[in-house]
C-alpha cells in the first residue's frame, strides 16, 4: 500500500480468525503495532473484578518462547517502546520499534497475547504490585476522585475501576487468570493493528501462530446515567487542596452528537487558549489546572469539567464555573474550535503511533477505520448554528458534584443546575 498527499487508506487481511489492519507508511523508518483484544474489565464478573488488568500485568512475565527479560530486551535494546493498558471494553498491548525489528516485535507482542505463561510465583508477585498500584491510586487525590465518581453515575461494571479492588485482586489464582485467558482471549475477538513501514510484514504474518479460537459471547450492556443524589465529598488527610469534578450524561462514540461535543471539549476545558483555562485561571486566578473531558462508550458517555483550588476559594471558584457555562457562548469560539480540533488532528496523524491510536480508537466499536479525510469533512460539515444550539441544549440542565478535600472541609453539595 502507498500513502499519497498525506492521505490514509487501512488495508484489510486475515490470518485464520485473526483481523489484521495495516496502515502502510513508506516514508518513515519505524513502526508501531498492536494487538487489540475487545475484553476489557466490563467483561467481569463482581467477584473477578480486576482480572483483565491482572491479565495483561502477569502475561509480560514470560510466554512459552520467552522469558520475561527476552521479552523486554528484543524491543527495548533497539530503542523501542513495549506495554499495555486495560479499559472497560478492551485490553491493548502495543509496541513501537524500528523497521528492521518488526518481525521480533510481531513474536514478541503475539507470545504476550496468545501464550502467556501463568504460573503461580508470578501471579503473586503481580499481586502485590497491582495490590501497590491500587493504594497508589487511593492515595493521589485526582485518581481517587474519579474513581469514586464515575462508580457513583455509573452504576455495574462500566463504572467499577479497571484495577478491581484489594479483596478480589488478592483472591486471584493461576488457575483463575488462565481460566480467563482461555474463555475470554478468543481469535475473534483480537484485531492485529499496524501503522507505519511494514515492508515484509506480509511474510511475518504468514509465520504467525495463531490459535483458531472462535467463541461468540455478547458484550455487557452499556450503562444508564445516574446524577448523584446524595453529597459526594471524601475527605483525605495530608492534602492542601479540594478537588472537584463535575459529571453529566455524554454521548457514545457512534451518536450523530459525539463530533459536535468533541468540538465544543476542545474550546472549553482542552488547553490554555480555552475557554475554561481563561475565564477561570487567568482572570479570576483561584485553579492553577482546569479542564474538561468526554469518556465515551459505543452508545453512552460522560462529559465532566475538574478543577483544583484552596478550600477557602473552593464555592467561590465553582459558582464563577457554574456562571462561566451559564455566558458561555459557542458561536463566538466557533473558528477556534474547528480549527483547532482539525489541527490536533492533522498533527496526530504524522506518525505512526498516533495513527496507530486512531485505527485502535476506532477498531474498538467497529470492524473498520474511517479514513481521515472523511473524518476530517464530518468536523467540517458542523455549523456555527448547530453548535450553538447543540452546546445551549447540552449544557443546561443538572451537573453531579464531587470532591476530595483536605479533612474538615465540608459542603452539602451534590449537584448544580445551569
Amino acid at each position: 500500500m502507498v500513502v499519497t498527499g498525506g492521505e490514509i487508506e487501512v488495508r484489510k487481511v486475515a490470518v485464520g480468525n485473526l483481523a489484521v489492519h495495516i496502515e502502510e507508511i513508506p516514508y518513515v523508518e519505524t513502526t508501531s503495532l498492536a494487538f487489540l483484544v475487545r475484553i476489557g474489565s466490563a467483561h467481569e464478573g463482581d467477584s473477578q473484578a480486576g482480572i483483565s488488568h491482572f491479565l495483561e500485568h502477569v502475561s509480560f512475565r514470560g510466554t512459552k518462547s520467552f522469558s520475561m527479560k527476552e521479552l523486554k530486551y528484543k524491543v527495548e535494546s533497539v530503542g523501542g517502546t513495549l506495554n499495555a493498558f486495560t479499559t472497560p471494553r478492551s485490553t491493548v498491548y502495543y509496541a513501537k520499534v524500528p523497521s528492521f525489528q518488526l518481525e521480533e516485535a510481531v513474536k514478541v507482542l503475539s507470545e504476550i497475547v496468545f501464550y502467556p505463561r501463568v504460573r503461580d510465583e508470578d501471579v503473586e508477585v503481580e499481586k502485590r504490585i497491582i495490590l501497590e498500584e491500587i493504594r497508589m491510586t487511593l492515595e493521589n487525590p485526582e485518581d481517587r476522585l474519579y474513581r469514586f465518581a464515575i462508580q457513583s453515575v455509573w452504576k455495574g461494571p462500566y463504572g467499577r475501576d479497571t484495577l478491581g479492588f484489594e479483596e478480589t485482586v488478592k483472591s486471584f489464582s493461576a488457575d483463575d487468570i488462565k481460566r480467563y485467558h482461555d474463555e475470554k482471549y478468543v481469535t475473534s475477538r483480537i484485531k492485529l493493528v499496524i501503522s507505519g513501514n511494514v515492508e515484509g510484514f506480509d511474510e511475518v504474518l504468514n509465520k504467525l501462530e495463531i490459535p483458531e479460537k472462535s467463541v461468540n459471547f455478547e458484550d455487557p450492556k452499556e450503562p444508564d446515567f445516574k446524577h448523584n443524589e446524595d453529597v459526594k465529598l471524601v475527605t483525605m488527610k495530608d492534602i492542601n487542596h479540594v478537588h472537584v469534578l463535575l459529571l453529566k450524561e455524554g454521548f457514545g462514540k457512534i451518536d450523530k452528537n459525539y463530533e459536535k461535543l468533541m468540538t465544543l471539549d476542545t474550546i472549553l476545558g482542552s488547553g490554555m487558549s480555552s475557554y475554561l483555562f481563561e475565564m477561570i485561571r487567568e482572570r479570576l486566578g483561584t485553579v492553577y489546572e482546569i479542564y474538561s473531558f468526554p469518556y465515551s462508550l459505543r452508545n453512552v458517555g460522560i462529559y465532566g469539567i475538574y478543577f483544583s483550588t484552596s478550600p477557602e476559594n473552593a464555592v467561590k471558584t465553582l459558582d464563577e464555573v457554574k456562571g462561566a457555562l451559564e455566558r458561555f457562548d459557542a458561536s463566538e469560539y466557533y473558528e477556534y474550535g474547528i480549527k483547532r480540533r482539525l489541527g490536533k488532528f492533522k498533527m496526530s496523524m504524522e506518525s505512526p503511533s498516533g495513527v496507530l491510536n486512531y485505527m485502535i480508537d476506532k477498531l474498538v466499536y467497529s470492524d473498520s477505520v474511517m479514513d481521515p479525510k472523511s473524518y476530517e469533512k464530518i468536523v467540517k460539515s458542523i455549523t456555527p448554528s448547530e453548535l450553538k444550539n447543540f452546546s445551549e441544549k447540552f449544557l443546561k440542565g443538572d451537573w453531579s458534584v464531587f470532591a476530595v478535600a483536605p479533612e474538615g472541609f465540608s459542603w452539602n453539595l451534590s449537584k448544580i443546575r445551569i
